[in-house]
């Protein structure tokens, strides 16, 4: 016998999944602790599955959780598609999309890479996050973003990756006066970018001084102020006359990979700022 699944408990469940915390959720909805948290055991109790693993840290998802989670998404963005539909602009794509990226390529690569089609398609809302490389897989996981780039492979059951270009790194100085010697900027002390491309170098600095800017164009900055030396990637720094390449590197580079779940059904938006990404990424690096 075919069973539906109440839209209350659904969108309890979604909102615990994207907090990950039953408390936060509740107020995110306008309702008692308790009472999302029944709204929760009802769920598991009708599909006879656990869907959360309660810890100290948080809600974390069970791998039936993660199945709901993607059936939630898809459920809202299939609505949003049907309703765009049936408006008085239906010929025109609309909907919304979310996107993550790294602070190196979503300014310089992606908003430039699906501008020209979103300025057609203006009906679009598409919302553009950056954030740090490493909270940028939990976010596809909670499906607080539909697609998310990054600059390696997360290899995992249900998530498709597309190759949408590489990053050349470079190390970079000022042109003019003397940069504190020794010295290379980071975002902060989590970027491993300089570390990884002295690893392929033959010759290493040694006990070299690190500094922190914050994000990758305060780094880039930086170095115009001379505050230090700093690997970059090569598409950032077009244009920038103050600026050099120090020659006599090994050439290092990363892929730039574009992730999103995989699905039975995908919506036509989606499709189209896939394919926008995948065409036009690689000249913008």
């Amino acid at each position: 016998m075919f069973m539906s699944l109440s839209n209350l408990y659904i969108d309890a469940f979604m909102a615990v999944a994207q907090k990950e915390n039953f408390s936060i959720a509740a107020e995110s909805l306008f309702v008692t602790q308790s009472a999302l948290s029944q709204r929760i055991k009802k769920l598991e109790e009708e599909l006879g599955q656990t869907l959360f693993i309660r810890e100290s840290s948080g809600a974390k998802l069970t791998e039936a959780g993660r199945k709901l989670l993607i059936y939630g998404q898809n459920k809202k963005v299939l609505e949003e598609e049907v309703l765009n539909s049936m408006s008085e602009t239906s010929q025109d794509l609309a909907g919304t999309i979310r996107i993550a990226a790294f602070s190196s390529v979503l300014r310089s690569v992606v908003i430039k890479s699906l501008g020209p089609f979103l300025r057609e398609n203006p009906n679009i809302n598409c919302e553009f996050k950056v954030a740090q490389m490493k909270d940028i897989p939990s976010m596809l996981q909670r499906a607080e973003v539909d697609i998310a780039i990054l600059d390696y492979r997360l290899d995992k059951n249900g998530i498709v990756q597309e190759t949408i270009g590489e990053e050349v790194y470079v190390l970079i100085d000022q042109i003019k006066g003397s940069s504190l010697k020794n010295t290379y900027l980071d975002h902060d002390s989590e970027d491993l970018a300089t570390e990884a491309y002295f690893s392929k170098q033959t010759k290493l600095p040694k006990n070299y001084n690190r500094k922190y800017m914050g994000d990758i164009y305060g780094v880039i900055d930086g170095v115009s102020e001379g505050l230090g030396r700093a690997v970059v990637s090569k598409h950032l720094i077009k244009g920038r006359k103050e600026l050099k390449i120090i020659k006599g590197m090994r050439p290092f580079t990363r892929e730039v990979v574009l992730h999103h779940h995989e699905q039975v059904y995908y919506t036509k938006l989606h499709k189209c700022i896939v394919k926008e990404l995948c065409v036009h990424s690689k000249k913008y690096l």
